[in-house]
């Protein structure tokens, strides 16, 4: 359904919209690997058994690298390795990951070493993209000093009136919707085939107005990816799975995880029914056809146990369910509505949760 690809890019899907999981010991957890985020931060919730996907290998390669890095490297090194810190010393600490790789992601890790001396969660299509945008276009909007007054802000009724006033300029507007241009998108920053299906014209609009619905109401401080697109740096706040309070969960529950480079429709296609109690599809269903859709969606069902809980995004389009689908789903719309609002990133339309009738 999608073709293997080398570049990849940080999973920017909020970590704790996943808690509509309500992931416990006894589940088998089926999530798309993307950045690798998403699947430590379920990891790090204690499944049984958790299967992480792909179909790009570099997304599972980036995967395995963060897990080795979080399990074998003190915190600061973690932290410096990765990118979050500034660092001239990550070839030096790679070295120390290598015997714990499999042996593709080890080639290929070492075949790419200016991906490593970047730190890796800088290295995607997506964030070259921002750090693009960050070094080239906002200044031309914005000074050093209004950006960094607007990352400082102290609460989100300040926040609020900090861009209205002195933020949401014409200027902002007009490179805004500029960058986030079908055009810019398709050729710049998403992967080959977001757009195939998408059949809306106007979308730089649509990503404003989802951007100041975050900033009404998600504070900065604690916004690390905005703070990203707008420094270059987490801010404040990181991802939950470079948290240090939560690095020992990692090493407790590796044996758990199985990394898996493989179609999703294939992978379900090989298991027996009733296997699987949750599903992070992230959003896959975004590059899919109508006839793919059902497909997928019907190996979903096959295999998932009674009451299991889908979750995925929307991006540039919602893609309604079948009557037939439709029938067999269950859609949480409150809780996924109220999860959206407080989500950190802006790009995604919507979050659903459906639980499946068996």
């Amino acid at each position: 359904m999608t073709e293997e690809r080398i570049n990849y890019s940080q999973c920017w899907e909020d970590p704790e919209a996943l808690a509509a999981l309500d992931i416990n010991e006894a589940d088998s957890v089926l999530s798309i690997s993307s950045g690798g985020d998403n699947t430590l931060f379920l990891l790090g919730l204690g499944p049984k058994k958790i299967v992480s996907i792909d179909l790009n290998p570099t997304q599972n390669y980036l995967l395995e690298l963060k897990l080795y890095a979080l399990i074998s490297l003190p915190y600061r090194e973690i932290l410096s390795f990765l990118g979050v810190e500034e660092s001239k010393n990550r070839l030096n600490t790679y070295k120390k990951l290598i015997s714990n790789l499999s042996p593709k992601a080890e080639t290929w890790w070492s075949s790419h070493p200016s991906l490593i001396e970047k730190g890796v969660i800088n290295a995607g299509q997506l964030e070259k993209f921002l750090t693009v945008f960050r070094k080239y276009i906002l200044p031309l909007i914005h000074s050093k000093k209004i950006i960094s007054e607007f990352i400082s802000v102290k609460t989100l009724r300040e926040q609020q009136k900090f861009y209205e006033k002195k933020w949401n300029s014409k200027r902002w507007r007009l490179y805004f919707r500029f960058a986030s241009s079908r055009f810019m998108l398709q050729r710049f920053a998403r992967q080959k085939g977001s757009f195939t299906h998408v059949q809306a014209k106007k979308i730089a609009n649509g990503y404003l107005e989802r951007l100041e619905i975050k900033l009404n109401n998600v504070p900065l401080p604690s916004n690390y990816f905005l703070n990203y697109c707008l420094t270059g740096h987490y801010g404040q706040a990181l991802p939950p799975y470079l948290e240090e309070k939560n690095l020992s969960i990692y090493k407790k529950n590796l044996t758990s995880l199985s990394i898996v480079t493989k179609n999703v429709f294939a992978y379900l296609k090989s298991l027996p029914e009733g296997t699987i109690s949750k599903f992070n599809l992230s959003d896959i269903f975004e590059s899919l056809s109508s006839v793919e859709i059902e497909q997928l969606w019907e190996e979903i069902i096959r295999t998932a146990k009674r009451d299991a809980v889908v979750v995925f995004w929307d991006n540039l389009m919602t893609k309604p369910l079948s009557p037939h689908v439709s029938s067999k789903v269950k859609e949480e719309k409150r809780l996924a509505s109220e999860l959206y609002t407080k989500d950190r990133v802006f790009f995604y339309s919507d979050f659903h949760i459906y639980k499946i009738s068996k």
